[in-house]
Order: structure tokens, then C-alpha cells, then sequence
């Protein structure tokens, strides 16, 4: 009998119901922009390693990438978990978070993954406009409608977050965090408008016990390669002085391991207290080396060496 990735998930999520399973790792890549039959191979391959949930977004791949994870989900029932993201449009721009406009996208959602339920739902941006409550009561009425089972909010400001999340445990839900996160800090600036998990943010996740879902947990990949790469036209946003010294820490552990510097990187972000990293990797290869993280176990003095360099 296939498990069920449902009943993985009714825990609290990166609390004890989520620590104790397969693995943290979530996956996430150009689905709908790419053939099928690759994302198909990614999907199985992270599947039967023990992964629990793919990530996506109404928006990706200019609207087409639900659509493409739901023709594999509807092929492999109960295999994988699906998060999904609403509040942007197909080009990437911020929509008004209305609830009428949210349950539409939700609904939309569901046809396209073909599933009953979301596992877990993102608000994919703020909608500094309304207030927190109002966006509280539209996350708790998706839930309260059997859309999705969890709920959070993405690239929301420390303030906003604190907020949900008081609003939301005031109904009984602990909501998921969403922010980029890796041992590499990428100069906000040149993040494109996405927002790191900094210390202002941390300090809301620990003080409300959050789930953080780390996207861009490897850094787009900067641990792996040796010069800086342009991201949509911008300068390498994870290509700084202090991210050069910790990728140099990186390769010096990992040759004392034996193993890859992109694999210490991100084994040191899934030591993280109740961080779940996303992974986007292209090829099933580059699955089973993100993967090789599991078995990676850094001593409390490497993971703050590789952090600070002390």
C-alpha cells in the first residue's frame, strides 16, 4: 500500500510530526517550463527517496506549472504532498489579496494539481493594503472550506508575519513561513524584491514557533560553482565578500568529509531548527547529490564555523 503523504502531514509541520519523516528536503523546479517527461523523472526519483512535498505556484511558468506537477500527481496518487502558491499573476506581479480573488486562484489550483485538498497553501506576497486579520480570516476559510490543510504566507515583512501569526493562533492554526534562506546572505538589493529570512524575520519564526519552508536553499546553486552567474539580469545577489569566505569554508570541510561543498552548505541549512529546504535541482543526478545532505551531520562548532568563521 503506498503511504500517504496526507497523513505525514497532520502533524505539526517542522514540529514532531514533521522531524520524524523520511526527510525535510521539498522540491520545487521549472516544472511547466520544461518537457514533462523530465519533470516526471525529478518527481519519481525525489518520491521514491522518501520525499513528501512538491512545490509550486499559480504563477509559474507563466500559469502552466500546477498544471504540470497535477498531470504527474494524477498518475502517482498519494505519493507526494503539493504546496502551491497564490498572489501573484503570471508575469510574477503582486494581485490584491481579495478572498473572492484567493478562493478563485485556490479553485483554479485544485483543478490543476487534481487534487481535493491543498497540503499546504502561501500567500505568495503581502497585500499591505488590508489588514492582517482580514488576510487571517481568508487563509482560515480555505481551510474551513476543505480547500488546503495548511496555511502561510511568503515575502512578508517581520512585522506582517508577527501579526499573522498572532491572528492565526488566535484561530488555532500555526502558520508556515516562507522566505529564502541558506548559509549564503544574498545582498537584498539585488534579491529582486524577494525577502531573506534575516534576523528581524527569525526572530518571528522562534518566537512563534514557525515552520520555515528555506526556498533557494542552495543559493542557486553558488556553493557548487566557482565564478559569479547573473540572475535575471542582475549581478549574482549571493556573490559577496562574506558568502566568498563561507564558500571557501564549505570546500575546506568538504575535503576533510570527502564529500561536495554545495552538500556541507546544505547540511548546514537542514541542521536548522525546524527548517524544510527547498531544493530546485534540474537533474535526477543533482537530486541524489542534494540528498547526500541527510547523511551529512555537522558538529554544533562546524555549523557555527561555517556561518562566522570563528
Amino acid at each position: 500500500m503506498p503511504r500517504s503523504p496526507l497523513r505525514m502531514l497532520d502533524g505539526p509541520l517542522g514540529q514532531e510530526g514533521m522531524e520524524s519523516a523520511a526527510h525535510r528536503f521539498v522540491l520545487g523546479g521549472p516544472f511547466g517550463a520544461e518537457p514533462a517527461e523530465v519533470s516526471a523523472a525529478r518527481l519519481s526519483r525525489f518520491a521514491d527517496a522518501g520525499g513528501l512535498l512538491v512545490e509550486t505556484s499559480h504563477s509559474y511558468a507563466g500559469g502552466r506549472a500546477e498544471e504540470a506537477v497535477g498531470s504527474w500527481l494524477r498518475a502517482n496518487p498519494g505519493t507526494l504532498g503539493v504546496a502551491t502558491k497564490v498572489g501573484h499573476d503570471i508575469t510574477g506581479a503582486d494581485l490584491p489579496l481579495a478572498r473572492d480573488t484567493v478562493h478563485a486562484h485556490v479553485r483554479a489550483a485544485l483543478r490543476n494539481l487534481g487534487v481535493e485538498t491543498i497540503d499546504l497553501l502561501l500567500y505568495h506576497c503581502d497585500d499591505p493594503e488590508r489588514p492582517v486579520a482580514e488576510l487571517a480570516d481568508t487563509l482560515v476559510s480555505l481551510v474551513e472550506a476543505g480547500h488546503v490543510r495548511r496555511i502561510g504566507a511568503s515575502n512578508w515583512r517581520p512585522d506582517r508575519l508577527a501579526e499573522l501569526a498572532a491572528e492565526l493562533a488566535g484561530r488555532g492554526h500555526i502558520p508556515v513561513a516562507s522566505y529564502q534562506f541558506s548559509l549564503a546572505e544574498p545582498d537584498p538589493v539585488l534579491l529582486g524584491g524577494s525577502l531573506h529570512a534575516d534576523p528581524a524575520v527569525l526572530d518571528v519564526v522562534r518566537a512563534h514557533r514557525l515552520p520555515l519552508l528555506a526556498w533557494s536553499a542552495q543559493a542557486r546553486g553558488y556553493f557548487a560553482r566557482g565564478e559569479p552567474r547573473e540572475a535575471d539580469g542582475r549581478p549574482d545577489p549571493y556573490d559577496t565578500e562574506d558568502n566568498r569566505a563561507r564558500r571557501d569554508r564549505c570546500r575546506e570541510l568538504a575535503g576533510q568529509l570527502g564529500t561536495r561543498p554545495e552538500t556541507v552548505a546544505l547540511a548546514w541549512t537542514l541542521g536548522q531548527t525546524s527548517v524544510w529546504p527547498s531544493i530546485g535541482p534540474r537533474t535526477t543526478d543533482q537530486i541524489d547529490r542534494a540528498l547526500q545532505a541527510r547523511r551529512l551531520r555537522l558538529t554544533d562548532a562546524q555549523v557555527h564555523w561555517l556561518r562566522h568563521g570563528r
